[in-house]
């Protein structure tokens, strides 16, 4: 690791010393990471000795390589303090210090109770839909660390929040790149990864062309346009709001894209299917895209001159892929029914509520919008369809991307995260490691979006 996070107790410290390095009291040289003692991992203070630091001098003599800067006295636990204190200790710790620290790569040395307290505080977040985790155990919250044990987490965080979390044993996580579905490819500064063909999905995420709301912002200098103020939002000018005529020719260039660029042994692009959020102008998007005759291929093109015949793909609309919900009058959605009679190829049957349950005065938050996009992933790859265009949103697709892309260069990250323009084409290969047991969960269920009680 760069940075190893201790808690100043002796013991720990001794582990930390012996698995990592640094200097001992004979002042000889170990590793080159850099040593911290951090009251916040303390054990829970019973009251028993064991549970008791040394004094600073003691324990800068013996651990002369770690700093101890941060033991000025401001966090040190009470005597006899209970498990909920605890827990909140680690949520501090979490929340306050661990996103602060510099480096990519960090241990972090404390006890069995501290990191029991660390899971349920995780657990609670879950719970939340706050974060999300994936531990190689069956009952992660609960089991206890053993002697020694070393367990090796990747977290990641978005707009300065925690979002998710992966645990594995060391066996595991070195093993992982010979679990069935990936295979490295000669040595790892090689860059290739290899995935099984059948857990792939090609996609398309298309945002919706430029919309009536974008252009009032852009002249007001700030989103204030966007608020319902004293009135109800669906009498807003912009509630639900249009595409503009510059959007209209947006979509239209688009579709000439499309229509004359090769994809496999065709021409142009074929899309097996294509889901739209059902905000309007994400509709209409979608409809001046892909809304040909059925069974002709694109004008001009050579498939057009022969008369072969060309499936057109579904126009599926599915909330989980609308944009960040409340708060702005233009995300909230028209009633079904009236859609249906606005959009008639288009197929509504997943749409489960008539009238817009989601939309209100606050803003979905970011972690409800992670895990949607992320759920979303989950049932965009058990469609048996290979490729699929999505039509969506600029937020949404903010919220979606910036959970991936630790592993890729920076030029290729940055490519990902940036943000999307209107009617803006990313197209992405997504692979599903555990799409057979994803499918059975799915399929019990006509739709995987969670409806925040605070918004019904």
């Amino acid at each position: 690791p760069e940075v190893v996070l201790v808690s100043p107790l002796r013991r720990t410290l001794m582990t930390a010393t012996e698995l990592f390095g640094g200097k001992n009291a004979n002042n000889e040289e170990g590793s080159q990471c850099r040593f911290t003692a951090i009251e916040m991992l303390r054990e829970k203070r019973t009251g028993l000795s064991c549970d008791e630091r040394s004094d600073l001098e003691t324990i800068r003599a013996e651990f002369p390589h770690v700093d101890l800067s941060g033991l000025d006295g401001t966090d040190i636990p009470p005597i006899g303090e209970d498990n909920i204190a605890v827990r909140a200790r680690t949520a501090k710790f979490l929340d306050e210090k661990l996103p602060h620290i510099e480096g990519n790569y960090l241990a972090i040395v404390s006890h069995k109770g501290w990191l029991r307290e660390f899971r349920k505080t995780l657990k609670s977040r879950v719970d939340e839909g706050r974060i999300r985790v994936d531990f190689d155990l069956d009952k992660w919250d609960t089991t206890l660390y053993d002697n020694a044990e070393v367990r090796v987490v990747a977290m990641r965080w978005q707009d300065g929040e925690l979002t998710s979390v992966v645990s594995r044993s060391v066996t595991n996580a070195l093993s992982m790149v010979d679990d069935g579905f990936q295979y490295s490819l000669g040595p790892p500064s090689s860059g290739f990864s290899m995935f099984l063909a059948h857990r792939t999905t090609k996609v398309h995420f298309i945002v919706h062309a430029e919309g009536h709301h974008n252009v009032a912002a852009r002249n007001s200098g700030c989103n204030g346009c966007l608020l319902r103020g004293n009135a109800p939002a669906i009498d807003h000018p912009l509630y639900d709001a249009s595409l503009t005529s510059t959007g209209v020719k947006q979509a239209e260039i688009l579709r000439n894209v499309l229509a004359t660029r090769p994809s496999g042994s065709r021409s142009f692009t074929a899309f097996d299917l294509v889901v739209v959020s059902p905000l309007t102008r994400a509709l209409e998007t979608a409809q001046l895209i892909f809304g040909r005759d059925p069974g002709l291929a694109p004008i001009g093109s050579p498939e057009r001159a022969a008369g072969l015949p060309i499936r057109a793909p579904q126009l599926l609309v599915r909330e989980e892929c609308r944009e960040r919900y409340g708060h702005f009058v233009c995300n909230g959605r028209q009633p079904v029914s009236q859609l249906e009679e606005n959009f008639p190829a288009f197929d509504f049957s997943e749409v489960l509520d008539e009238n817009d349950v989601l939309h209100g005065d606050e803003i979905e938050s970011a972690s409800h919008c992670r895990d949607r996009a992320a759920r979303f992933l989950e049932w965009l790859s058990c469609r048996p369809e290979g490729c699929v265009a999505v039509v969506t949103h600029g937020s949404f697709l903010r919220h979606l991307f910036g959970q991936f892309g630790d592993e890729l260069q920076e030029e290729d990250r940055e490519s990902l995260h940036r943000e999307a323009h209107n009617c803006e084409l990313r197209s992405v290969v997504i692979c599903s490691h555990k799409k057979e047991q994803t499918k059975q969960r799915m399929m019990r269920h006509r739709s995987t979006l969670r409806v925040p009680s605070t918004n019904r």
